[in-house]
């Protein structure tokens, strides 16, 4: 931290993002675990705070997130029994058709607090119209011998 005339510089600070849309994706890891992370069309729970927005399908795998073109995005994952010590991380994006994020929305990695890794992305919807994307997450279970299962599945975004 250094001191310039009257302005405080800090050196290394990461830019702090406030998303205008969240989208959480909320997973129950014990039928994940169940099912060898195959076959997956339930156990997956999406939401966001869009829903007066036009938003629909809240707390089913492909929900259809409406946001105002130009808005941040931010999408978190987290294991609906959290004392379970299982983990749930983004691990990583692809759109299936469309362009609404385009290259320069397209969703990143942010690190936030004490979350794991991967934990927090933020994307922001750059082009009018509609997306459908894939999300893939890892979903990792077990305390002696954890194991990583990938499930991915195509939610959809909308900007107006």
């Amino acid at each position: 931290m250094m001191m310039h005339s009257n302005r405080l510089v800090v050196r290394g600070a990461t830019t702090v993002i406030q998303p205008y849309a969240t989208v959480t994706v909320a997973v129950d890891t014990a039928y994940v675990a169940a099912q060898q992370g195959r076959n997956i069309n339930q156990g997956v729970y999406m939401m966001d705070n869009m829903v007066s927005n036009g938003s629909t399908n809240e707390g089913q795998m492909e929900l259809y997130t409406v946001v105002p073109v130009g808005s941040t995005i931010g999408f978190n994952s987290v294991p609906i029994n959290f004392v379970s010590g299982d983990k749930v991380i983004i691990s990583g994006f692809n759109v299936s058709a469309g362009n609404v994020f385009g290259s320069a929305g397209y969703p990143q990695q942010f690190p936030l607090g004490n979350e794991p890794p991967g934990s927090w992305w933020i994307g922001q919807a750059m082009n009018a119209g509609s997306q459908t994307y894939q999300i893939q997450i890892a979903v990792t279970v077990g305390a002696i011998r954890p194991v990583t299962y990938y499930v991915n599945w195509d939610p959809f975004i909308r900007a107006q």
